[in-house]
């Protein structure tokens, strides 16, 4: 495949877990949640929560796996060897991406991955910050794909 294609491809993946993503926030900022309790007992909300979090995974990945390499193909950096934390070094050099923001980002989802069955308010927090972090990523990707070069030509 091509750089432009990779990058499209990347980009694709990435503005349908955008879209998604934005829907279930917008969902979300209408009613929130004040305790873990509330949460629990409106499946609504727990519906919205749900794909909050699926989404917010699924665009970390589309852009760990696909937007990152797709990115630095296309502008003709030789990343191939790189490890990760180079590609985002050099992006963030670039104005892509903040690497400090990144890796809260993905702490943010590894706390996701542990239940706290006796830490009710814990759990809330874990997914308050998630919710957060994903807004901020959702936002972080719409000013990467602003500074993407075109697709045509």
């Amino acid at each position: 495949m091509t750089a432009k294609g990779a990058l499209a491809t990347a980009i694709w993946e990435g503005d349908r877990h955008l879209e998604t993503l934005e829907l279930a926030l917008k969902d979300w900022r209408v009613a929130p949640a004040a305790t873990l309790a509330a949460l629990e007992a409106d499946r609504e909300k727990l519906r919205v929560v749900d794909q909050l979090l699926f989404r917010f995974i699924k665009l970390q990945d589309a852009v760990g796996l696909r937007l990152i390499p797709a990115t630095l193909a296309a502008l003709s950096e030789p990343f191939e060897d790189w490890p990760m934390i180079d590609r985002l070094n050099r992006l963030e050099k670039l104005g892509f991406i903040d690497v400090s923001d990144w890796s809260r980002w993905r702490e943010t989802r590894n706390r996701l991955a542990h239940e706290y069955p006796d830490a009710p308010d814990v759990r809330l927090a874990t997914l308050l910050a998630a919710i957060d972090a994903a807004a901020e990523l959702a936002g972080a990707y719409r000013r990467w794909r602003e500074r993407l070069p075109p697709l045509s030509g």
